[in-house]
């Protein structure tokens, strides 16, 4: 490909790779929600024992957060985003073939854990290639595709069940993981100092940043209120997040025995996401407020869960519009709960 003579053109070119990217990455991740009833078949496991396989990712993307995030920093979303891309694959394709669940669980908590390569890294490209009032796009974009991307996996998930047995889930979607990072490291550029540019947003303080410790690090992000505000609120919308991509499916399953209805039920909440991520990434940069679209996004998903809860005898179509709406909040609002971080410590060099 010709050397981009613009910035502008950069930015829409690390805009779209890094959005299609990060897609992939979610191909790989949420491709467990169908197949939980069948793993829970086969290896004869209550429903405590079957929830570990959430609890096991997210533990493992938490340490991943932890680590990475100061890796990042050092090494450079480019490399670390190609390489947990990379591992992502390895790691489905253990699962795929595992034999025992203790086995499963090793390797999908490992999955979490290189997945955590991942988001740190994108928002340490739109924090480079972009304007703090010019980030909210960007990453509204990439929401619509990481949420798009699970709306197409559970549905598509559970059709590869039907027809080729749970195992295929782990191998078939992650292969476009496996062939986005070689493309993603030949292509992208860490910042637009990579490529001769010094845009305005660079102020010096973050372009001359002195080599700080993991201990420099999370002293600062963890002493100032707004962040630690901002990681519990967080902490409680995942959980909820979590619970629906673990649960749903297996509780409409239940509800119809079809697979099929229980994968699209569970990817109307990612398709509600999808759509809102878009609209809010746009008016964050509009009124560059983050807090109140927050709590009306939880406010909104924290009523249509109620609702959805009480009412396990409406029909399916009932079912996934309530998940919609649920997903406007909780998904949708995620591009306030990651621009949080660019906006308060932009100009310290700590946004992975």
């Amino acid at each position: 490909m010709p050397k981009l003579k613009s910035i502008k053109n950069w930015q829409l070119k690390t805009t779209l790779l890094t959005g299609v990217f990060y897609f992939t990455y979610y191909m790989a991740r949420y491709n467990y929600s169908a197949t939980i009833p069948f793993i829970q078949a086969e290896f004869g496991l209550n429903n405590a024992t079957i929830g570990l396989m959430a609890t096991i990712l997210t533990a493992g993307y938490a340490v991943g957060q932890f680590i990475n995030g100061y890796l990042i920093d050092r090494i450079g979303p480019r490399i670390m985003m190609s390489l947990g891309g990379l591992l992502t694959f390895i790691m489905n394709i253990c699962v795929s073939v595992a034999g025992s669940f203790q086995s499963i669980l090793i390797f999908w908590g490992l999955n979490g854990y290189v997945q955590a390569m991942g988001y740190g890294s994108v928002c340490k490209l739109y924090t480079s290639w972009f304007p703090p009032n010019e980030r909210g796009k960007p990453l509204g974009f990439n929401e619509f595709l990481q949420s798009f991307s699970t709306f197409i996996i559970v549905p598509l998930g559970a059709f590869l069940i039907v027809e080729y047995g749970w195992r295929s889930v782990y191998f078939i979607p992650a292969i476009p993981v496996l062939i986005g990072s070689f493309f993603f490291f030949r292509e992208i550029r860490d910042k637009p100092q990579d490529e001769g540019y010094m845009p305005h947003w660079v102020t010096t303080r973050a372009h001359n940043t002195p080599a700080y410790s993991m201990v420099d690090a999370y002293k600062r992000t963890l002493s100032d209120w707004r962040m630690v505000a901002s990681y519990v609120s967080y902490g409680g919308s995942q959980f909820a997040r979590f619970v629906i991509y673990t649960w749903v499916a297996k509780y409409v399953y239940e509800l119809t025995g079809n697979i099929i209805v229980a994968g699209w039920v569970t990817a109307a909440f990612a398709l509600g996401g999808s759509i809102g991520s878009l609209a809010v990434g746009w008016l964050s940069d509009k009124i560059r407020l983050r807090w109140p679209i927050i709590s009306l996004g939880m406010f909104v998903s924290a009523f249509s869960l109620i609702v959805f809860a009480s009412a396990p005898n409406a029909s399916p179509l009932i079912l996934s519009l309530l998940m919609a709406i649920c997903g406007s909040g909780i998904e949708a609002v995620e591009v306030c709960y990651f621009l949080l971080p660019m906006d308060i410590l932009d100009d310290e060099g700590y946004q992975s």
